[in-house]
């Protein structure tokens, strides 16, 4: 205790730096300790339930590059080395009717066995589906969806066909974060799902060799063998790789990360970490060379080294506990900002919260207290007491830190600032086909969702009649309306196109992968695709559904790749069935014609390069969902209110909700738009950290030399003078600093574009506002204490001195 109270006393004494030697600390704690949580949650993504290292599922990938949940009929759950498995079938937008209101669910369809491998604790009621009717919802669809109504247990509710459902009980949320988003859980003996074919996930006994087991079922085997020319297999596909997985299509139910992403975050997180060590351990320095005398006067009377060890190393925890506090003031008043601005959330974790906190109570201090209990104990008593602040050593010592944090302030600056310079290089890109005033909105939504089907004949017709009603009304109003300069009843490209395979005029020379979609002639019209050879699409001579339909456009780039000389004679093999094929018969695939030959356009992030695409002709007669229209600019509230008014007036609702292609191409790019919040953020804080610990060593350094200005300025020395000699040190060091960080930044921009297709060029216009925008805030941090130095009385120096 009572070296406790010693060293709180000592820190006291010198308050301005230890103010700005823990707040500098709690500032990089605050930072790295959201990283830190945010990783954690991420890493430790389905822990949540006991056998996560055992549980696989069974995923089919397809030879034109798709993947997906499966298993059934696949035999892997019958491997011997399978403990035990469970069957689900996700159900996604489901609309349901509890009374009054209209919920879109996703839920999923489970067997008995579900839940002694994914189990839920239970918060209300049951946690078992004993009847076909019966249902489970989760904590939060009761909460938010529900709104918390008060005893949830026997509500009942209808889906779009009159089946009635109850609720039996309210699961509760899981400790961990989960890959899968239920709102719901069905019983998997509905009648609706007869034609579905189930996941698999399959428990494996201890200590199975995933590796050879996979490599054992890596066989193709012909998806159709009437039918195309595709291959599949089936793998297992372990729990823990499930949520970083980025080979599936995004699903409601389905939640996925990013592991590029948490690299980003992990070496901001040690960017940020290492400033606010180094400013710590530059801070307790200058606090330690103030104190050179006591130093030598306590080895005088006997201190050993156990002694200042202790006293170092007390002074050093208090100022991280100190710090510490602070730190989780900070996290929790940005906790809302990390969680909006840059996509950070967090959900508590006492355990890990603690642990981490122990660590940086205990360890960090041990860091910086190595350096100066170092060099105060390898020093006699008669040197400390010559106090070494004034010495080469310790002068370069400071130095050395500041230019270290200098180079990571440049580093960062200049990264943050390339990344802007590529997200806004990528965004305003000309990609080939129409990107501006262009909206598409759904005029009619199946009730019924993808899962669940009619199954009366009743309402089949009935059915029938209301689309067609719906279809001749929207056509009628889209037609009438001068308010468009095109429309189709065709969804944007952005998300049409589909991986498939093709090969040059038959199937031995090849499969090559492409990109494939439906068009029809008014949506190639309305996005402006540019014809370089051949025809676009014409109404009157193509057709669908027919053996005079296989026929397809294709873009510069796959004329390249599959080496087509004339398109005239040249034909495309599809791996799989054309959608031309859908109503003949199904062992008919036979080549397509290339009609046309369109110029290139980026439909995909602009990291790739243009794809090679084939494009399907679709008769809009048969669309029913989509409208799709382009507006002059000025008229984009009128185009929005005129499409609301069809919608409600279609389908009698008034949940209309549309898309504008700006709106679709920026969400390419959110990932991108996150670093360049998260670097451009911590890069302020760098340079904030970076500030305080300048602020500290000039105030020390060059009130240090108040005594030499005094007698250069009884010499004559003027401001002029002086202003050079205390500026001149620091300035060097950034010259130093700026040298070492150009070619460290150059680098890391050249590593990160190595797989861009597209890049934002590199110039020197980065470094130069890098380091200028380091050195200024630098030049404004000590510009008082030069001021001050600069006009010191000479009289009043060496009278003090």
């Amino acid at each position: 205790m009572k070296q406790i109270l010693l060293s709180i006393r000592m820190l006291l004494r010198f308050k301005v730096y230890t103010f700005v030697n823990f707040i500098g600390l709690a500032i990089s704690l605050a930072c790295v300790f959201t990283i830190t949580r945010y990783i954690h949650q991420e890493n430790t993504v389905d822990h949540c339930y006991p056998e996560y290292k055992r549980i696989y599922f069974i995923e089919r990938s397809i030879s034109d590059g798709t993947k997906e949940l499966s298993g059934y009929q696949s035999d892997l759950e019958k491997d011997p080395a399978v403990e035990r498995y469970a069957s689900f079938t996700p159900c996604t937008d489901l609309v349901m009717d509890f009374g009054k209101q209209e919920i879109t669910v996703n839920a999923l369809s489970i067997d008995s066995t579900f839940f002694s491998i994914f189990p839920y604790s239970i918060y209300m009621g049951s946690g078992k589906i004993k009847r076909p009717n019966d249902a489970l919802i989760t904590k939060e669809f009761w909460l938010h969806s529900l709104n918390g109504v008060p005893n949830p247990i026997g509500v009942t509710f209808k889906n779009s066909v009159g089946r009635k459902f109850r609720i039996v009980g309210v699961l509760d949320t899981q400790e961990t974060k989960t890959s899968w988003l239920p709102d719901m859980f069905l019983s998997d003996e509905l009648e609706e799902l007869w034609f579905s074919n189930p996941n698999y996930a399959v428990v494996m006994t201890p200590g199975t060799d995933i590796a050879k087991l996979n490599e054992k079922y890596n066989k193709e085997q012909p998806r159709d063998e009437w039918s195309t020319f595709q291959t599949m297999h089936y793998q297992y596909l372990p729990l823990t790789d499930y949520y970083y997985t980025t080979s599936h299509e995004k699903s409601a139910l389905s939640q996925h990360g990013n592991k590029d992403y948490i690299r980003v975050l992990w070496i901001v997180a040690f960017l940020v970490g290492i400033i606010g060590i180094l400013n710590f351990t530059n801070i307790y320095t200058v606090i330690m060379s103030k104190r050179a005398r006591e130093f030598g006067i306590k080895k005088v009377y006997g201190a050993g080294r156990k002694e200042i060890f202790l006293q170092i190393y007390i002074e050093n925890m208090l100022l991280s506990g100190a710090a510490l506090f602070i730190c989780w003031l900070i996290i929790e008043i940005t906790r809302h900002l990390f969680y909006n601005e840059m996509y950070i959330p967090t959900n508590s974790n006492l355990k890990f919260d603690l642990n981490i906190s122990l660590l940086i109570l205990f360890v960090p201090p041990l860091l910086t207290t190595f350096y100066p209990f170092i060099k105060f104990t390898h020093n006699t008593p008669v040197s400390s007491m010559r106090e070494l602040s004034s010495t080469h050593f310790s002068v370069r010592s400071r130095m050395l830190f500041l230019g270290f944090q200098y180079v990571i302030t440049i580093y960062m600056i200049v990264m943050s600032l390339f990344f802007v310079r590529q997200l806004e290089y990528m965004l305003h890109s000309d990609l080939g086909f129409r990107t501006h005033d262009v909206i598409e909105c759904k005029m009619y939504v199946f009730k019924g969702g993808g899962t669940f089907h009619a199954k009366e004949k009743e309402d089949l017709l009935k059915e029938g009649k209301i689309q067609q009603a719906n279809k001749e009304l929207v056509n009628k109003r889209m037609s009438e309306s001068t308010l468009f300069t095109h429309w189709s009843r065709i969804p944007m490209p952005l998300h049409q196109f589909k991986p498939s395979r093709y090969a040059l005029n038959r199937a031995e020379n090849g499969f090559k992968p492409v990109l494939r979609a439906r068009m029809s002639p008014r949506s190639m019209e309305l996005f402006e695709f540019q014809l370089l050879e051949g025809r676009l699409w014409n109404d009157s001579i193509d057709e669908m559904f027919t053996k005079n339909s296989f026929k397809c456009i294709i873009n510069e780039s796959a004329k390249k790749v599959f080496g087509i000389k004339d398109i005239t004679r040249d034909k495309l093999q599809g791996e799989d069935k054309s959608w031309a094929s859908s109503n003949v018969p199904s062992e008919y695939n036979p080549p397509v014609e290339i009609v046309g030959v369109i110029k290139d356009f980026n439909v995909k992030h602009l990291s790739q390069s243009a794809a090679p695409m084939i494009i399907e002709y679709f008769d809009e007669k048969y669309e029913l969902i989509t409208v799709t229209a382009s507006y002059p600019h000025e008229r984009r509230a009128e185009a929005i209110d005129f499409l609301r008014k069809l919608y409600e007036e279609a389908t009698g609702s008034t949940d209309f909700e549309y898309k504008l292609i700006e709106d679709e191409i920026a969400s390419m790019y959110n990932e991108d738009r996150r670093v360049v919040d998260i670097y451009s953020l911590f890069a302020k804080v760098a340079i904030l950290i970076s500030s305080l610990g300048l602020l500290a060593i000039s105030l020390f350094d060059i009130r240090q030399r108040y005594r030499e200005i005094g007698l250069r300025k009884v010499n004559g020395a003027q401001g002029k003078n002086i202003y050079p000699l205390l500026i001149k040190k620091y300035l060097s060091v950034l010259g130093i600093a700026s040298l070492i960080a150009i070619p460290l930044s150059s680098g890391a921009i050249i590593l990160y574009l190595e797989d861009f297709a597209h890049k934002a060029p590199i110039t020197p216009d980065l470094f130069i506002i890098g380091i200028g925008a380091t050195a200024l805030i630098s030049l404004l941090t000590i510009i008082w204490q030069i001021y001050k130095a600069a006009n010191v009385n000479p009289a009043e120096v060496i009278k003090y001195e």
